[in-house]
């Protein structure tokens, strides 16, 4: 294995990217935008950090150099920002996909790519479970993004460019790095609102179904991803626990968790959903990632209270020990 390049490396998925292959002995080049040393994972002799503008074919030529992987995972994930200027959100999440095929194709050998994608592509009334075959019906820029950068990655690989893959990801949740956006990461915002004492917001009576899938769990599909050269085929798979929760029922869980840890209640405040959420907000969703488990041997391990448990245990230890 060469160096394996990180795009969006300071980023909440990023980051324990980062920290789980450092451990394991990878030599990594972690990109941003905009990143500095002290942000990143602890220095590693076998760790390089990179500021760059991902749309310039120029900057992939520099990041590919020597390198025969690279997990791109940074794009702009705001919903509203996309919806409300979508040309701009192309050019900050498929111009860089664009310009790492270009420069890919220079290369003496097709890198492997292994990108991020989301399982919202499917839309608002998927056929539940959700498999990889499942029909496309984007609602959102987003997502309409997120497809084209699939396609992007599939046609670099016919055309021999490149060899990809992309993981479409159901809720991430667990402890780390926030998200910087507030319409993302809900789960990992209440648990650290009940951590803090704080009420817990549901929308109405919470009664959408999620597919929530641990952090932990996702790191081990894209390290699978990595180290499975027959998933990198162009196509696409769904990396999901198979759970669905209402939203109603994940909120109770994290109450419950907070009493049994904290041995404090947490209140949960129902409100009226907002009238400009997004009809994405309003799906139902269980994803069916059987495909991707056959080829790579990958199982998720946390179910849902598991995970919660783990925010909390991680998330108090410091105060406990101070």
């Amino acid at each position: 294995m060469k160096t394996i390049v990180i795009t969006g490396a300071r980023g909440y998925i990023g980051s324990a990217l980062a920290e789980k292959l450092a451990i394991q002995g990878y030599m990594l080049r972690l990109v941003s935008r905009s990143l500095s040393l002290d942000s990143a994972i602890p220095m590693r002799t076998a760790c390089e950090y990179r500021g760059a503008d991902l749309r310039d074919p120029h900057c992939w030529s520099e990041l590919l150099r020597d390198a025969n992987v690279v997990v791109h995972l940074s794009s702009r994930t705001d919903l509203r920002a996309a919806e409300a200027d979508p040309d701009d959100d192309e050019d900050i999440n498929l111009r860089p996909l664009r310009a790492l095929v270009e420069a890919a194709g220079a290369a003496d050998t097709p890198p492997t790519i292994v990108f991020a994608s989301a399982a919202t592509i499917v839309g608002l009334n998927p056929k539940i479970p959700v498999d990889d075959a499942a029909h496309d019906n984007p609602c959102s820029v987003y997502d309409r993004h997120k497809l084209g950068g699939e396609t992007i990655l599939r046609e670099g690989t016919a055309c021999g460019a490149v060899r990809a893959c992309s993981l479409r990801l159901a809720n991430v949740y667990g402890y780390g790095g926030a998200s910087i956006n507030a319409n993302r990461g809900i789960l990992n915002v209440m648990m650290k609102r009940a951590v803090e004492g704080e009420p817990l917001t549901l929308y109405g009576n919470g009664a959408y179904v999620r597919d929530f899938i641990h952090i932990d769990d996702v790191i081990e599909a894209f390290v699978s991803a990595i180290l499975t050269p027959a998933v990198c085929d162009g196509g696409r798979y769904v990396i999901a626990s198979g759970r669905g929760h209402t939203l109603a029922e994940a909120y109770s869980t994290i109450a419950e968790v907070a009493l049994e840890r904290l041995q404090r209640r947490v209140e949960i405040v129902r409100v009226a959903e907002p009238a400009d959420l997004h009809p994405i907000e309003k799906r139902n969703f269980i994803g069916d990632s059987r495909a991707f488990r056959a080829r790579t041997n990958w199982q998720p391990h946390f179910d849902l209270r598991a995970g919660i448990a783990d925010y909390f245990a991680r998330a108090i230890q410091p105060v406990m020990t101070h």
